[in-house]
């Protein structure tokens, strides 16, 4: 288990950190995996720029509210029948592709609900959902690497937010590494407390102007 993760403010080129990390170990033979849930400046979004980078890059974007398991069940349930469930069909039948997450929907749902009713419960409601399918995907992934359905994955995240649980997924965590950037205020996630800050990132300095 390797996690590493750039906490720092937005315009500091994090983005570019991870198309780079994308690119050294595609290069280099591994199971790539990227998550994203840009809803602001798509076009500058990790995702967009590795499927507009690799021809071997396949999207996954999930709108459908019955694919998030985890939201209505217990965790040793899913932990059991996980292979029934979204994403391990989507893990198992695309080897030698770069699989690209899009979790953006239920973000923006819940900002697009928000500004039209005020009701801020129906908008904590979208968010839980986005937290609760972040972990999901990334509890197949680790779950398919430990039980040899997958190999040699290393999972890119852009900031993807994840639920606070009292269970540490981290622990069933066997070869597959993860490197994560947040802005500070989404680093809380429980499943951020494995992460090692990373040492080598050295942000990107705007110059103000005279």
């Amino acid at each position: 288990m390797d996690n590493k993760i750039i906490v720092n403010e937005r315009e500091t080129g994090k983005t570019t950190y991870l198309l780079n990390e994308v690119d050294k170990y595609w290069k280099n033979n591994y199971n790539v995996i990227v998550m994203d849930s840009a809803t602001e400046h798509v076009d500058k979004s990790l995702l967009k720029k590795v499927m507009r980078t690799y021809k071997d890059a396949e999207l996954y974007e999930i709108e459908d509210f019955d694919k998030i398991v985890l939201n209505n069940n217990s965790y040793n349930y899913f932990l059991e029948n996980y292979t029934t469930f979204f994403p391990y069909n989507e893990l198992v039948n695309t080897s030698g592709r770069i699989k690209c997450f899009d979790l953006s929907y239920f973000l923006e749902k819940g900002h697009d609900v928000f500004d039209i009713t005020g009701d801020e419960k129906l908008y904590k409601y979208y968010r839980n959902l986005y937290n609760m399918l972040s972990q999901q995907i990334v509890l197949s992934l680790i779950l398919c690497e430990r039980d040899n359905y997958i190999s040699d994955c290393v999972v890119i995240m852009d900031e993807i937010e994840f639920p606070i649980f009292s269970y540490d997924i981290s622990q069933l965590q066997k070869d597959i590494s993860f490197i994560a950037s947040v802005h500070p205020e989404n680093s809380f996630g429980s499943f951020y407390n494995s992460f090692e800050v990373l040492q080598d990132f050295k942000p990107y300095i705007k110059r103000r102007k005279l």
